[in-house]
């Protein structure tokens, strides 16, 4: 039984009836479109499960451990902090410090005092009880020596015992966290390692210590004192402390008792959390403790499956809109019963939530779930523990960091030993005997070079039975070759490193070791060695990766200072507005085109600064759209100035700094010369990034003058990377179809239809040019086609197709022509889900039911770019599976882009059309925008982009 516990005689059952009803269906459960799960296990009798759903309200990411209560050689007990109870911990430290391989938080706590609600025992003890816990509120979670598990509303009395039996209420144990409630309180060790002592707010206070059972000795109004690691201090004040010294005197025999509505005789360990969730494998009818229950949130629980034999424990990751959601409380509740509790607990959420775990074949634990405020200070937690004892390797986990690999690439493993609970066991990597089935190639220790393509099954072994295997898919040579940067901007003497990833023709990728690329430097911009790019002085270059017959290259560019940049070239042919200094100025700013530096035109002032020589006049320009904003390294300004004769002005400009105070600054304080001349400003005293408003030139007192001035090629000067010449792509050109034409079709399993994108409304009195085209396009459709697609946000064509026709404006549908399905999507808020989210168990139908060779799918926008881009790629895994388990069939994906073009991913295909937003389009060059023409023949399809007319 539990330490210093006496059972009471007059043990009562727990209520059935909850003293606080709050509703448990606030929030409708929300569906699941789609989910992934993880699994390992982490020690024998505990497997961690790692779930990601994808459901019509959003991203539920939630961690599971399922642990084996009947296995000898797992142990779950609370986690207190050494250090205190009342103290908090992060569950990471809580699990370290008590040797736990898991663990989760667990009770809700005063966020002031670290003291957690409720009762907690651990390791067969009492840890904390509180006599006010007598409501059927908070519920606790205990396991009793036999592994049973109890979810029950604990109510709690505890009793100080004289010498001579007579008895006194005790407010609490462990639980004092600077209020007396009137009735006496116990620490012990577990509370902390000095008692309270007197204080200015009791400045009565005794302090009895009992040490083995006996009373010790006395502290009257002192200050704190060490608490005896074999026993407890009785502390009281108001009136209690005259109980203590008339009824105890040093050497007497002293107890308490801890009387609870159940039976505790044979309890483990206990943590109180919040409501019970599910009841008799039944979502309880109502929720006793809220914790935020109506709003999604973080979510702790635990709970226990009907037989009793397996404990679940449970995190759900909340507030991170894009990840995870979290779950209101009935939605937990409904959640743990889902996942097979028959019964369950709710615990501390929010930004507690946390779960740590050793994972598989590791020493250390890590954080396996993603707090929402990252690792916060937590009160008691619940923890799993392996207490099998230590064997000898039994048997190997051998992984890669990637399931695929190309021929003639190095791959390295790594293994992982472990005994026969599953436990890390240390073992030497010489001791290891490689071999490889499904494919050849060589090993060099743990790395291995495939010399074929096809399914290989890596083995690791020691001895004669201690083995491990890792499946690996190898590639043939890769068509395409990828850089992990598109260009590199750096600075002089800085080491970049690069990786290489290579596709091949089915759109399947995998990182080429550096070792096997032919590096290069172009330009000499720099050196490189394997893969680290080492910048030289300055200039602009290339970065060259070669493998296989196939090259990629990355822009380099190399920051140096005084680079020039025009940010006003005075080019517009709209007169700019020009500010006035004083009524007697007049001056007005036009575009010229009979003087400019870079042309077609300059900006000139026409200025008038004759009258009222008494005062400064100044003409101020204003430069469009408020003003240019200069780069944060920006050092000086410049200006081409044009004067056709001397003249005793001043030409300047406002620039604000990045608080927006307005400097002046001047170019020149004396036109002193004809024709043009570059001008410029120092930078130096204006904190950036400054913003240039105005440009203008000023009359000093005294002094008159009239005429005109030209200004042109306003110039930023400032540290930065140079323009690299297009000399070199920096990607590979992805080889063409092999069948890349029009083929005359008929027949039963023939088929033609056309793709085209439109992204605009076009008016037929206004865009006469694409109406017209539009026209000839819909007249070909008609002749030549079977079906029409258009895909995009708009639809000009529909009205004039007598052909059946998709269009992604529209709602979603399905179309079946001989043998070939043709799917309809709408995103037209920007997914699947946020437009309408039934339409992704229809799409789920439209897969799973299609008996055909070809499947074709239209989309109005990349999947990429929908506004959840995980939806996004749940969209195309979803394509790469089916086409992984329908390896005979086509599937094929259209939307609409900015450019006519075609890849393959995982099988894949897709292809992207431009229409009209061809980026060389215009009146001169129609043949820019085209549609797809596509061709099926039984399972062979082939399509070309073609000019609308």
């Amino acid at each position: 039984m539990l330490k210093y516990i006496r059972r009471s005689l007059a043990l009562i059952l727990m209520s059935a009836l909850l003293i606080v009803s709050l509703s448990t269906g606030v929030i409708a459960a929300p569906l699941v479109i789609n989910q992934t799960v993880e699994k390992q296990n982490i020690t024998s009798g505990v497997v961690l499960e790692q779930y990601n759903r994808f459901t019509t309200s959003g991203w539920i990411r939630t961690d599971v451990l399922r642990v084996d209560l009947s296995n000898e050689n797992v142990k779950v007990d609370s986690l207190i902090n050494p250090a205190g109870i009342k103290k908090t911990s992060t569950v990471n430290n809580l699990a370290k410090s008590n040797g736990a391989l898991a663990a989760v938080n667990a009770c809700f706590f005063d966020t002031s005092t670290g003291t957690p609600f409720g009762p907690v025992a651990g390791n067969g003890e009492f840890a904390m009880a509180n006599a006010g816990d007598n409501s059927d509120y908070i519920a606790t979670f205990a396991i009793d020596k036999l592994n049973r598990t109890f979810y029950q509303y604990w109510k709690t009395e505890i009793e100080l015992i004289t010498p001579n039996e007579s008895r006194k209420n005790v407010a609490a144990y462990n639980n004092y966290n600077g209020y007396y409630n009137y009735n006496m309180y116990i620490v012990d060790s577990k509370w902390g390692s000095t008692t309270p002592g007197v204080s200015k707010k009791y400045p009565v206070w005794t302090e009895m210590v009992v040490e083995d059972g006996v009373v010790k000795e006395f502290s009257e109004n002192k200050p704190g004192i060490p608490i005896p690691k074999n026993g407890y201090v009785v502390m009281a004040t108001m009136g209690n402390e005259k109980f203590l010294t008339d009824n105890f005197k040093v050497g007497d025999p002293v107890s308490y008792e801890i009387k609870l509505n159940v039976d505790n005789s044979q309890m483990q360990m206990a943590l109180t959390g919040g409501s019970m969730l599910v009841q008799g494998g039944k979502v309880a009818p109502y929720f006793t403790h809220s914790a935020a229950g109506e709003s999604r949130q973080p979510r702790t629980a635990v709970g226990t499956t009907e037989d009793g034999k397996t404990l679940l424990i449970v995190t759900v990751d909340g507030r991170q809109k894009n990840d995870s959601i979290g779950m209101t409380q009935a939605e937990l509740a409904e959640y743990m019963k889902e996942l097979g509790c028959a019964n369950a607990i709710n615990f501390d959420g929010g930004s507690s939530t946390t779960m740590v775990a050793r994972q598989e074949g590791d020493t250390d634990i890590t954080t396996v779930n993603t707090p929402s405020e990252g690792l916060r200070g937590v009160s008691a937690s619940l923890g799993v523990f392996s207490i099998g004892p230590q064997g000898p390797v039994d048997s190997l986990l051998v992984s890669a960091y990637e399931d695929y690999a190309f021929v003639n690439t190095a791959r390295a493993f790594t293994v992982k030993g472990v005994d026969k609970y599953l436990n890390p066991v240390a073992i030497d990597s010489k001791d290891i005997e490689w071999s490889v089935t499904g494919v050849k190639g060589t090993f060099a220790d743990n790395v291995f070079t495939p010399t074929t393509a096809g399914q290989a099954v890596i083995t690791a072994k020691i001895g004669d039975s201690v083995i491990g295997t890792c499946p690996l898919t190898v590639l043939s040579a890769p068509v395409k070759l990828e850089l992990n940067l598109d260009v590199l901007n750096t600075s002089p003497g800085k080491a970049t490193t690069f990786a290489v990833k290579g596709l091949d023709k089915n759109g399947f990728s995998a990182s080429i070791h550096p070792s096997n690329v032919k590096w290069g430097v172009l330009n000499k911009v720099g050196t490189v060695e394997s893969n680290v790019f080492t910048a030289g002085k300055s200039g602009t270059g290339y970065v060259s990766a070669s493998f296989a017959g196939v090259s990629v290259f990355c822009p380099v560019s190399i920051s140096q200072p005084g680079i020039k940049k025009v940010i006003e070239d005075f080019n517009s042919s709209t007169a700019l507005s020009v500010d006035l200094s004083a009524k007697t100025v007049t001056a007005k700013y036009d575009p010229a085109t009979n003087a400019y530096k870079s042309g077609p035109y300059s900006g000139k002032l026409t200025y008038d600064f004759t009258k009222g020589l008494q005062e400064n006049r100044a003409a101020y320009i204003n430069l469009p759209g408020g003003g240019k904003t200069l780069d944060s390294t920006a050092t000086k300004l410049g200006m081409w100035v044009y004067s056709s004769n001397n003249k005793p002005l001043w030409i300047g400009a406002i620039i604000n700094d990045k608080k927006g105070t307005p400097h002046y600054k001047y170019f020149t304080k004396d036109v002193n010369w004809t024709g043009w001349k570059y001008l410029e400003i120092s930078l130096d005293d204006i904190s950036g990034p400054a913003k240039i408003t105005k440009v203008y030139a000023i009359q000093t007192t005294k002094k008159k003058s009239s005429g005109t001035l030209y200004f042109d090629d306003l110039t930023m000067v400032y540290s930065g990377y140079p323009e690299v010449a297009p000399s070199k792509s920096a990607v590979t050109t992805v080889p063409k179809d092999d069948t890349y034409k029009d083929r005359t079709v008929s027949g039963a399993d023939s088929l033609s239809f056309s793709v085209f994108g439109q992204s605009v409304g076009y008016d037929k009195n206004k865009d006469k040019t694409q109406t017209s085209m539009l026209n000839s396009l819909a007249a070909k459709i008609n002749k030549e086609m079977q079906a029409s697609v258009v895909v995009g946000s708009y639809d000009n064509l529909w009205p004039s197709l007598k052909v059946p026709s998709l269009s992604t404006t529209a709602s979603y549908k399905a179309m079946d022509k001989n043998g070939s399905r043709l799917i309809q999507l709408n995103t037209t808020k920007g997914g699947l889900r946020a437009t309408d989210y039934n339409e992704w168990f229809w799409f789920k139908n439209q897969l799973s039911s299609f008996t055909g060779n070809n499947l074709f799918i239209f989309l109005s926008q990349n999947p990429s770019s929908f506004n959840d881009t995980k939806e996004g790629q749940v969209l195309n895994d979803m394509l790469a599976d089916y086409k992984k388990q329908n390896p005979g069939k086509n599937v094929w994906v259209f939307y609409k882009g900015s450019s006519n073009s075609s890849y393959m991913d995982k099988g894949v295909k897709y292809i992207t059309t431009a229409g009209f937003d061809a980026a060389d389009f215009s009146d001169k060059n129609k043949a820019a925008a085209k549609y797809v023409s596509v061709k099926v023949k039984g399972d062979t399809i082939t399509y070309q982009f073609k000019a609308l007319n």
